[in-house]
C-alpha cells in the first residue's frame, strides 16, 4: 500500500484555510488530495518520497516532460532581462509568427493566459463578426469555465434530453444556459438539423476536434469534414477547441491531422510546455474585431504575452514544429493500446483503449465511445479497480473513468515498458 501520510496531514491542516487543500476542483481526490514534491521528465515524486512514472502530465501541457532543459533555458534567460511590462516585445510577435506557420487556421494570432480566457475572448469576437448572440457546442465538450460553455459536459441522463436534440444542462450553480445549444458528437446528421435550424441565431460552432475530455473519442472517418461543410452553408464560423488536443497529433494540430481548417482554433496547455500560455488564432477578418484601432471588441489582459510564457512557448514550439515529437508519441500511442488490447482478450475482459497524439483512456465496455451518451455502457468500478492497481504500481493514473491519460515526448521505452507491466497487473486484478 503506497504510503501517503504526509499529503494527509498537509491536507487536514490546509483545511482551515483554503478550500479542500486544493486551488483547483479538479485536484481534489478521495480521501484527500496528494500532494507533489517535484517532476522531472516522465516522472513525479510526492510529499511521502513516492515516485510514480506520470500518465497525467498536468493534465495535458506537458508534451515535452516535465523540466525540459531547453524551455527551462529560455525561461531562465528571460528572467535576466525582465518578466511583464507596460510594453509590447518581440517575443511574443516571435511566437505569434510561429504560429501562423504550424496551425493551418492561424492567419492571425492574439495570445492570452489560459484556455477559458481564450475562449471567452473568441466567443466575444465570434458574436460581434456575425452580429448573433448564441454558441452552439458538443455534448460532453469541456470548453473552459465560463458562463456560456460550462453547460452539458456531464450531464445527467435524466436531464440531458433526447439524444437527437440534447438540453442545455449548467454544470454549476450560478449560470445561464439560454445562449447555448447542444450537438452530439459524430453524428453529421443531427447537427446539420440543429445548426440548420437555429443558423440565423449561432454566431459559432465550437467543437474539440478530439474529444479529450470524454477520455479520448476520436471522430469518425469524414466527421470533421461534414462539419465543415455544414458550417459553410449556414455560414456559421467553425471554432475548434484545441486547447488540449492541439500540437498532439500533428505540429498543426488535430486540423492538420484531420485536413480541415476551422475559422477560428483556440490553443493553450502544449504551446509552452506547462507555462501558462492560451492563443486565438483564426481568419484575419474574425480576429480583427479586436483591433486597438477601429476594432469593436475589447482585448485585454495585464499579463497577456508575458515573457515567461512566451520564452517557454517559443522554445516548445521549435521542438514541436519538425513532427518528430508527434510521430515519437503516435507510434507510442498506438503500440500501448495493441498491448491493451491483447492483454484484455487474454484476460477475457471486455475493455478497449482509444487514443492518439500521446492521449489515451481504457473503458470497460464492448463498445465504442464515440460520444457523450455510448459512455454510459463504461463500466466505472472495473476502472476504479484497474486505477487503483495502476496507482499501486508506481504508473500516476486519474481516478475518473472519463480522464484522458497522456505521455510525453519525455517518456522513454523503459518507461513504456513498466506502464505495460503494470496495466497486466491491474488486468489480472479487474478479472478477479
Amino acid at each position: 500500500m503506497t504510503k501517503l501520510q504526509k499529503s494527509k496531514e498537509i491536507y487536514e491542516s490546509a483545511k482551515g484555510y483554503t478550500v479542500r487543500g486544493v486551488q483547483t476542483n479538479f485536484k481534489y481526490i478521495q480521501p484527500h488530495p496528494i500532494y507533489f514534491e517535484r517532476a522531472q521528465g516522465s516522472r513525479i515524486w510526492d510529499v511521502d518520497g513516492n515516485e510514480y512514472i506520470d500518465c497525467v502530465m498536468n493534465f495535458g501541457p506537458c508534451i515535452l516532460g516535465h523540466g525540459h532543459l531547453k524551455v527551462l533555458e529560455a525561461v531562465r534567460n528571460q528572467l535576466e532581462t525582465g518578466l511583464t511590462v507596460g510594453l509590447e516585445t518581440e517575443l511574443s510577435l516571435e511566437v505569434c509568427k510561429k504560429l501562423t506557420g504550424m496551425i493551418p487556421s492561424a492567419e492571425s494570432v492574439r495570445l492570452s493566459n489560459t484556455g477559458t480566457e481564450a475562449m471567452m475572448h473568441t466567443i466575444q469576437m465570434a458574436r460581434a463578426f456575425t452580429g448573433k448572440s448564441k454558441i452552439a457546442k458538443i455534448e460532453g465538450g469541456y470548453n473552459g469555465w465560463s458562463d456560456d460553455m460550462l453547460i452539458s459536459y456531464h450531464p445527467p441522463l435524466d436531464k440531458a434530453g433526447p439524444a437527437d436534440l440534447p438540453n442545455a444542462v449548467p454544470d454549476s450553480s450560478g449560470l445561464r444556459a439560454d445562449s447555448t445549444i447542444v450537438i452530439p458528437y459524430n453524428n453529421a446528421d443531427i447537427a446539420r438539423k440543429i445548426i440548420s435550424r437555429n443558423h440565423d441565431q449561432l454566431a459559432a460552432l465550437i467543437i474539440e476536434p478530439i474529444m479529450m475530455n470524454l477520455g479520448c473519442v476520436l471522430p469518425r472517418e469524414g466527421y470533421l469534414q461534414e462539419i465543415r461543410e455544414i458550417t459553410e452553408e449556414n455560414d456559421v464560423p467553425l471554432i475548434f477547441d484545441e486547447v488540449k488536443c492541439g500540437f498532439k497529433p500533428a505540429p498543426g494540430g488535430a486540423q492538420e491531422y484531420y485536413g480541415v481548417t476551422p475559422d477560428v482554433t483556440v490553443l493553450a496547455k502544449a504551446i509552452a510546455n506547462g507555462f501558462p500560455l492560451s492563443a486565438v488564432v483564426g481568419k484575419s477578418e474574425i480576429i480583427n474585431v479586436t483591433d486597438p484601432v477601429d476594432g469593436k471588441v475589447l482585448y485585454g489582459g495585464t499579463y497577456n504575452g508575458n515573457q515567461m510564457a512566451v520564452a517557454a512557448a517559443s522554445a516548445t514550439l521549435d521542438e514541436l514544429r519538425t513532427g518528430e515529437v508527434q510521430a515519437y508519441l503516435n507510434k507510442s500511442t498506438h503500440n500501448l493500446i495493441e498491448t491493451f488490447h491483447r492483454i484484455a482478450e487474454n484476460e477475457g475482459i471486455s475493455a478497449r483503449m482509444q487514443g492518439i497524439g500521446g492521449n489515451f483512456q481504457t473503458y470497460f465496455t464492448d463498445e465504442e465511445v464515440v460520444d457523450y451518451r455510448s459512455t454510459f455502457s463504461v463500466e466505472k468500478e472495473k476502472y476504479d479497480i484497474f486505477q487503483k492497481v495502476m496507482f499501486e504500481e508506481g504508473i500516476y493514473f486519474w481516478p475518473a473513468h472519463l480522464f484522458c491519460h497522456g505521455i510525453s515526448a519525455a517518456h522513454v521505452e523503459r518507461d513504456l515498458e513498466k506502464l505495460c507491466d503494470a496495466m497486466e497487473a491491474a488486468m489480472s486484478e479487474v478479472k478477479k
